[in-house]
């Protein structure tokens, strides 16, 4: 298939099925399978897309406003293969939720629609190369989303989505300055008001932007779409929005949302990186964001007993192991920091619909009140101990390979006070996880088990997860290697 027709479907698809799910009746078995189908063409497409520019291959559409490249190439992964196994596990999810009466058919319908409308909107953010429609599209990520997360409509869910909206625009309105700023200080080099919001081609002129100007871009850049990324301080929308969503809305936005929103963060580091500047300023200053984040999540983790909220902080932990090995830099560090994406967001997509079924076996997200869960549901124990044990960082696990190329390119470096607090912040996670995982898997349960092990269609996708984690934990997948490679060139300049 023609690459640039790949790169429009991967676009109009999602959209399509949206509208089709958005206007079908309310017949749950339709729905399904046009939301199954759905997410199954959208993974194929996306992941075709990928194998175009595994090599570092570049391909523009619509005069270059879109593209596909291989650090984009990256992100679209994430949303082909993560998407679509979480969108396989929220239709047993959703069926749950309406046999309880949490939720309607209505509901389900609308769930559906917006899960797809949420594809879009991450994908175009991903393909864009001029900066405003990057922005434009980062937004909408939050607001074709926020209904995901109230679908409950209960308070507490309402409130969170209030939060997530009003903080993450505030956030966002930095990115903004930023943008405007980047278009200014480009439009004196480049003289050409189209060319000068395409970011490849204000990556080839890197070097003739203001200097001074620049830093202020990054500082800007970093506020904004480190608030959407999950970046400490700005990070406090995202305890209450992961926790309060459903399972599946949100391992979306754990596992891939804060993805596209540190892609858009990648875009001024490397142009910035590829200035007079050099690496030096962005590096210093993501190494401080990185380093807070982690340490800032590590101390919540300590006393966090809502299964859900203690994965949600992990959302903000391994988002500052990212801005660490960006810190860090090199080609090694640059490579760990966009494989951790990969492995996070299979971990986090693999642990928020985990929550999903213990809810359902327990009735409760309180870790203190469980027990006993590898007797009542040892499918279950085991898919939730592989997820807190990717989490954490064990060896033979996903996680384990990035934050070891971390802390090698940080000792390769010289970097040994930074990289000291880091391992201390990642033993702190690795001690406070255990303690809870002890609590919900071994001993006796302290309240009244809701039933045994979940279907085996609810936890299939789960173990196409944890596999995903073990395959790229302990297995090098070369077509991954290769496309990695070829990010780490293209923001480095090389």
């Amino acid at each position: 298939m023609n690459i640039e027709l790949l790169l429009f479907l991967i676009l109009i698809v999602p959209l399509i099925i949206s509208g089709l799910i958005w206007f079908l009746k309310k017949d749950l078995k339709i729905l399904t399978s046009i939301h199954l189908g759905g997410a199954i063409i959208e993974a194929i497409l996306g992941l075709a897309a990928v194998a175009s520019v595994v090599n570092g291959k570049t391909y523009f559409i619509f005069d270059q406003m879109l593209f596909l490249d291989a650090v984009g190439g990256v992100f679209v992964t994430l949303i082909a293969i993560t998407g679509v196994l979480v969108n396989i596990y929220s239709i047993k999810y959703m069926q749950w939720q309406v046999e309880s009466a949490h939720i309607t058919e209505k509901d389900v319908k609308l769930f559906f629609s917006l899960s797809h409308l949420f594809i879009f909107t991450m994908t175009f953010s991903v393909l864009a190369n001029n900066i405003v429609l990057m922005w434009v599209a980062i937004e909408a990520t939050t607001l074709s989303s926020v209904f995901m997360v109230a679908i409950n409509k209960g308070k507490k869910s309402t409130e969170s989505a209030w939060k997530y909206i009003v903080i993450c625009s505030i956030g966002l309105a930095f990115a903004l300055y930023a943008t405007v700023l980047l278009y200014s200080a480009g439009f004196s080099v480049i003289n050409d008001s189209h060319s000068t919001m395409l970011w490849t081609t204000l990556m080839s002129h890197a070097k003739e932007i203001n200097s001074d100007a620049l830093k202020l871009i990054f500082v800007f850049a970093l506020i904004g779409f480190g608030t959407k990324a999950g970046f400490a301080p700005t990070h406090t929308w995202l305890p209450d929005v992961h926790s309060e969503g459903p399972a599946p809305a949100s391992a979306m936005l754990s596992g891939i949302l804060l993805k596209c929103a540190l892609l858009g963060l990648v875009r001024y580091y490397a142009i910035v990186g590829n200035s007079t500047l050099g690496f030096e300023f962005v590096q210093s200053v993501m190494i401080v964001s990185g380093l807070l984040t982690v340490f800032v999540a590590a101390l919540f983790l300590i006393k966090q007993h809502d299964v859900k909220r203690m994965f949600a902080y992990h959302s903000i932990a391994h988002m500052g192991v990212i801005a660490v090995g960006l810190g860090f830099g090199g080609f090694l560090g640059i490579f760990a920091a966009l494989f951790h994406t990969l492995a996070h967001s299979f971990t986090k997509a693999l642990a928020f619909c985990v929550t999903g079924n213990i809810q359902k076996i327990y009735g409760t997200r309180n870790m203190e009140k469980m027990g006993g869960m590898i007797k009542i549901a040892p499918i279950t124990a085991i898919l939730f101990g592989i997820a807190v044990c990717s989490l954490v960082g064990v060896p033979g696990f996903a996680i384990f390979v990035s934050e070891f190329y971390i802390i090698q390119e940080a000792i390769s470096s010289g970097g040994y006070i930074p990289v000291a607090l880091f391992i201390i912040g990642l033993i702190i996670i690795f001690i406070a996880d255990f303690s809870h995982y002890n609590l919900a898997t071994f001993g006796q349960s302290k309240t009244e088990v809701q039933c045994g092990e979940v279907e085996r269609k609810a936890n299939a996708p789960l173990i196409a997860l944890a596999a995903l984690i073990i395959i790229f934990g302990i297995f090098t997948v070369d077509s991954w290697v290769s496309l990695l490679n070829s990010a780490v060139k293209i923001i480095i300049g090389v």
